[in-house]
């Protein structure tokens, strides 16, 4: 235990005492003269170089902080801090040396601040360290500084990733546009269904023993079905209410394949693989993925797929559904935003259930029986995948024991029995085997849908909902996108030259001065952006890099725009 002790320097400022109830040790935080000259000339002698974050470890009374905030102003500032009652006294003498820095009194605070943090521009950390603080807790300033670095290293790989598929994505978007005049809204479905059961239909291998009971509850829930699963219920007569697609690889064509879609609605994300708007029989309803956080001033933001923002300006919002990281997790805040309650999972096993990947009937298993030969079964195979992964035994559903499970598996288990704790509704696991998923009731399929208020069939609401004939008029998009091909042709003649003097760069800058075309190559160029931001070129390579971007860039968008159908 320590006491705190406050006291006034010779020369009448603030300082600041920590004393060991213990052993009487007193350490001080501040010079017992002038902690202001003491504060500068530390500042002073502190370089941030081209770093981009600045942790300081020890708050103490901020004089340290008033200064690095002075000498880089607009930097982001991390602060942390062991000892509560420090914070508290600072707060209340000095409140404004405060401003404007993230204060971290424990590492569960990292990720609201890393949420409002952009990493595009990251150049690395600078650390500074406020040795009398830091002397008094050591390993939690050492663990905190360790747990940021995991955490922007997570952040910077999730980062490279996403520059990895925005530009399918954009792609993808453009090549599905054509579809949104007959398509409609998933919004249009929220909040219409307030008391019905809601079913969210997985692949995971216990999902062939709800089947029948699928069968027999098919007119008193809502049912969605992944994917994944989609083929497995059509083999088996089923026909959920929707089939939920996000993914913009073209294997994902696959799970429709061979179906027949007349009487399930498809709720595709706009970034989903464009041969499935394409093929689809049945009715369409578009989405988009989003998420939304927190500021540090309490303000939602929303972030979404690159390019959403500037198409539903110029036609309309799709709807948001927030996923976390598999489809089955959007297919859960999508029956959230229908107002269903409960949500019910079934195939949700998150384990190799019997040692099997998949419920049989998916597409896998069509991919894979032609490979099958006496040595070689579907066993065997389903055995070597799970020898690929890294393993883990989880609890199993229902009793005690456990069952084979993966660390991605855990992953989605995870956010499940988070979302599950977190939402004011019964969340009802039937999936009968797999993970036992924490702060979920485990119930088979029939009691569970009982469970809803509403007793009666969702179908009549779903059938008025999508058969409202909305007249969607996209000649402001098509006007935008005209109007965007146009300047990139301008832009591509202009990039013609191998060695471009400034008259052309100039003439350049003012066509990506126009915002619809700045914004549709703004995320075809952010890998570069922060590749650039990253080191450090002089002039002449900053330029050729850019440049040569812009050149790329402006063609690839031309192609997609093209693509769209909306070129003239």
């Amino acid at each position: 235990m320590s006491e705190f002790l406050l006291t006034e320097t010779k020369n009448g400022l603030k300082t600041l005492s920590v004393i060991n109830k213990k052993n009487g040790k007193e350490i001080k935080l501040h010079s017992s003269y002038d902690p202001i000259k003491e504060a500068e000339r530390s500042i002073d002698a502190f370089d941030k170089g081209r770093s981009s974050i600045i942790i300081v470890s020890g708050v103490a009374l901020a004089y340290h902080l008033i200064f690095l905030k002075k000498k880089y102003p607009g930097i982001n500032i991390i602060a942390l801090e062991k000892e509560k009652e420090i914070l508290t006294i600072t707060r209340k003498l000095y409140p404004e040396s405060l401003n404007g820095i993230h204060i971290v009194n424990s590492a569960d605070e990292l990720g609201p601040i890393f949420e409002n943090i952009d990493l595009a521009g990251f150049k690395g950390i600078a650390h500074y360290i406020h040795k009398p603080s830091y002397q008094l807790n050591p390993e939690f300033y050492e663990d905190i500084v360790s747990n940021i670095k995991l955490y922007i290293s997570s952040r910077i790989s999730d980062l490279l990733t996403r520059f990895e598929f925005e530009e399918k994505w954009i792609e993808n978007i453009f090549k599905n546009l054509k579809h949104i005049e007959s398509s409609g809204n998933v919004s249009e479905l929220f909040d219409k269904f307030k008391g019905y059961p809601g079913i969210i239909v997985s692949a995971g291998p216990s999902l062939k023993n709800n089947i029948k009971e699928l069968e027999k509850i098919k007119d008193k829930a809502i049912i969605v079905a992944v994917d994944t699963s989609f083929k497995v219920l059509y083999k088996h007569n089923i026909k959920p209410h929707f089939v939920l697609t996000l993914d913009a690889q073209k294997y994902s064509f696959k799970h429709f394949t061979g179906v027949q879609t007349d009487n399930t609605i498809l709720i595709a994300d706009i970034v989903s693989c464009p041969s499935i708007l394409n093929t689809y029989n049945g009715r369409k309803i578009i989405s988009t993925t989003s998420k939304y956080y927190q500021d540090s001033k309490g303000n939602i933001v929303r972030e979404t797929t690159p390019i959403i923002d500037w198409i539903e300006k110029k036609s309309r919002p799709f709807g948001d559904i927030q996923s976390g990281g598999s489809v089955a997790t959007s297919a859960f805040d999508l029956l959230l935003n229908m107002g269903c309650d409960p949500i019910i999972l079934v195939g949700q096993d998150l384990a190799y259930s019997g040692r099997e990947y998949h419920c049989s009937g998916t597409y896998h298993n069509d991919d894979w029986f032609p490979k099958t030969g006496r040595l070689n079964n579907l066993d065997t195979i389903n055995q070597n995948i799970i020898r690929k992964r890294k393993t883990k035994y989880v609890t199993k559903y229902g009793k005690s024991g456990t069952v084979i499970s993966d660390f991605i598996f855990d992953l989605y288990k995870s956010w499940f029995e988070d979302s599950a704790e977190r939402v004011s509704i019964n969340v009802i696991n039937s999936t009968g085997g797999g993970s036992k998923i924490k702060n979920t009731l485990e119930m088979n399929l029939q009691e569970a849908v009982k469970t809803g208020k509403k007793k009666d069939d969702p179908s009549l609401i779903i059938e008025k909902i999508v058969s409202a004939k909305n007249v969607e008029c996209t000649s402001s998009l098509k006007k935008a996108i005209a109007n965007g091909y146009d300047r990139l042709n301008r832009i591509i003649e202009l990039t013609e030259s191998e060695n471009p003097g400034d008259n052309i760069i100039d003439k350049i800058n003012s066509l990506l001065d126009d915002d619809d075309t700045n914004a549709l190559l703004k995320p075809l160029m952010r890998k570069s952006q922060f590749y650039v931001t990253r080191h450090a070129f002089g002039t002449d390579k900053y330029k050729d890099i850019v440049y040569n971007d812009i050149k790329i860039s402006a063609r690839k968008m031309k192609g997609f725009l093209i693509a769209s159908g909306m070129v003239e």
